[in-house]
């Protein structure tokens, strides 16, 4: 039923409007025997009369959706005879709080709608038939002794009969006292058995009924049912109470996978706490279009923002670990506790995973980590740096976009970090290292640089592979650049400007080529010491042979990270660990680029200048004033004046010739 439809529900009888509806096909037997809706909307004015007719419309679609719902969900569920040992239950010992408070708002929602249902669709049985016939018979007998005429009034064949009347008054008030003194005392037994049909028609099984979670459990839903009962005598007293919406399914708003009696987690103060109350909190579990779902405003940010393959992973792999920890929620129910909580599970996590866990979901992993650790299991955690940058990072920019569409005025995650003192828990080791000159010296005259020297590398390589492999690594060391922008770089990215030669580094929405962030697109000048050893023509080399890449033979996406250079990368460990240059885990390709970076330092270049050929951002609002269209804050030749000062005299590097 859309908007522009509504007004075609729109009757008016007398001067009073009503509500009218046809009943759609499919639910005729639902409602049978009515074949329509109609209500009166108690006004003469026609304006408040398309109001009320709209919020009237918005519940009769809800009435039918949840129909459907039911009826779809008795299908499947006749034919399929399947037990509760073969049904993919979810034990209520394994869910938080806060799912629990949904399963109680869901139950109070299904309450009312049920007595709403019985006023729309209740058919008589046949002792109130009887009696209803009785007393009419009854009527007409006294009404003859007076000399009256008599007309008999139609059984109400839908809605609900006097009877029923009675014995809903009757249940509602004997349940408010009994519910009353349950709660006082803690006794749950007078809702067990429904809460356990309420919990299987909801795919969830109960191990232990003396359990914490299902007591919890049982405590909400006599609150729930004892506000329901109090609901239902306004409506037989005809004052109207309207059903509230239900809470979304349990695998939109929260998925928990967590081990049973999780000591990791209850270790975590705050979890979920929820800064919102009554209404307002059960608005903001509930999805909507202003309000989707984490998962959905993930997708979005995939789709606008398009992040390199192995960013979308990162952040993807933090994404995961979030919504197993405290569920895949609507966008405006995520609060700084929830991401209190990820950072203190986060530091207990392992930075390298053994295989066999390295796939379960959170909790369960957490719980697994800490039985290891009991059991003598020593594990290098997560450090401070990988948590802030890495995975509260990814969770800050999604969260960002969130912001930018309007879903939510304030990023919860925005402040949330790990702090630690230095003079308490010592200096974060830098995770890269510069090489020294004795590595460098040690890197390019190793045989794999030298030619005619025999290399067991060179002997599984052709010749244009070999000089890619050379050129990629002298590039590294004279631009600073990272390995991946000199991957991808086109023939066509060897320009001149003001008589200076230089690399253009950018990014291609039309293909796979990516750069950082919009810092990194820059204009990097050709070192004389490239100019010196041949790049020039190397480049020409690969133009006369048609190529479109300057390093033609590194695969077009290589690599589950979907980079070009990941082959190269795997391949740059191996020669580093070969020749002795390789230690741990600080020195890898990107230590050319902190060499670059310190080297400039030594040569006193400007900072900002040194930044300008990295690619390294500046956040001050003066430093974007006076770039060019490129976004180049400083001339070319300027630049060539910068990079030529760091002339690496001491690192002996051969011409490449391939073999």
């Amino acid at each position: 039923m859309n908007a522009m439809s509504l007004c075609n529900h729109l009757q008016r009888r007398g001067a009073v409007y009503y509500f009218r509806v046809r009943i759609p096909s499919d639910l005729l037997e639902v409602y049978a025997p009515k074949r329509e809706i109609v209500h009166s909307l108690k006004t003469k004015d026609p304006k408040e009369a398309k109001a009320k007719c709209r919020v009237l419309a918005v519940k009769v679609d809800q009435e039918f959706a949840e129909h459907r719902r039911r009826l779809e969900a008795e299908k499947k569920q006749v034919p399929s005879q399947e037990t509760p040992a073969q049904r993919n239950l979810t034990d209520l010992d394994t869910v938080q709080d806060f799912e629990l408070t949904r399963l109680a708002m869901l139950y109070l929602h299904e309450v009312l709608s049920h007595d709403e249902m019985e006023r729309a669709v209740a058919k008589p049985n046949e002792k109130e038939l009887r009696e209803w016939e009785e007393t009419q018979e009854h009527l007409r007998q006294l009404h003859e002794q007076r000399g009256l005429e008599f007309t008999p009034e139609p059984f109400p064949r839908v809605g609900l009969s006097p009877d029923t009347v009675r014995r809903k008054r009757e249940h509602a008030r004997l349940f408010i006292q009994g519910g009353g003194l349950c709660l006082a005392t803690g006794d749950t037994s007078l809702i067990q058995d429904e809460a356990l049909a309420f919990l299987d028609a909801h795919d969830f099984k109960v191990a232990d009924l003396a359990s914490s979670n299902f007591q919890k459990l049982c405590l909400s839903l006599i609150q729930k049912k004892i506000e329901a009962q109090e609901a239902i005598l306004k409506r037989l007293d005809g004052e109207w109470v309207p059903t509230p919406s239900p809470a979304a399914p349990q695998a939109q708003i929260i998925v928990i996978n967590g081990a049973q009696a999780n000591p990791v987690l209850s270790s975590i103060p705050g979890i979920i706490q929820q800064t919102v109350a009554g209404q307002e909190q059960d608005q903001k579990l509930i999805p909507s279009a202003d309000n989707p779902l984490l998962s959905a405003i993930w997708e979005s940010y995939l789709r606008e923002r398009k992040p390199a393959p192995m960013t979308e992973r990162d952040f993807e792999a933090s994404m995961n670990r979030f919504i197993e920890l405290v569920g895949n929620l609507p966008v405006q129910a995520i609060t700084k506790s929830h991401f209190r909580q990820f950072k203190e599970a986060l530091l207990k996590l392992p930075a390298h995973l053994p295989k066999e866990i390295r796939r379960l979901p959170f909790p369960k992993l957490l719980a697994k980590v800490e039985q290891d650790q009991k059991n003598g299991t020593e594990y290098k955690l997560l450090n401070p740096t990988t948590v802030n940058n890495k995975y509260l990072g990814a969770l800050k920019a999604v969260l960002s976009h969130a912001v930018d569409g309007g879903f939510i005025d304030t990023n919860p995650a925005e402040q949330i970090r790990v702090t630690f003192h230095a003079d308490t828990q010592g200096e974060a080791e830098p995770s890269v290292l510069p090489y020294t000159d004795e590595e460098l010296g040690v890197i390019f005259s190793s045989s794999f640089f030298v030619a005619g020297q025999p290399d067991k590398f060179k002997k599984k390589m052709s010749r244009d592979q070999i000089l890619d492999y050379q050129w990629l690594s002298i590039l590294g060391l004279f631009t600073g650049a990272r390995l991946e922008e000199i991957g991808q770089l086109d023939v066509a990215d060897l320009m001149e400007e003001d008589g200076v030669n230089y690399l253009y580094v950018h990014g291609d929405p039309n293909s796979t080529r990516r750069i950082k962030n919009r810092s990194s697109r820059r204009k990097i000048p050709v070192h004389p010491r490239l100019i010196a050893l041949g790049f020039l023509d190397f480049v020409a080399l690969r133009s006369s042979q048609g190529e479109k890449k300057i390093f033609s033979t590194l695969a077009e996406l290589d690599g589950r990270q979907g980079k070009r250079t990941s082959a190269f990368s795997k391949w740059w460990t191996r020669l580093t660990t070969e020749i002795g240059v390789k230690s741990g885990r600080q020195k890898t390709f990107h230590s050319f680029r902190h060499t670059f970076k310190r080297a400039m330092r030594n040569a006193q270049v400007d900072g900002n200048l040194t930044d300008a050929i990295q690619g390294h951002s500046n956040r001050s609002v003066s430093a974007h004033y006076g770039r060019d269209k490129d976004g180049m804050g400083y001339a070319l030749p300027v630049l060539f004046e910068a990079i030529s000062k760091v002339s690496m005299d001491q690192v002996i590097i051969p011409k490449p010739e391939g073999k």
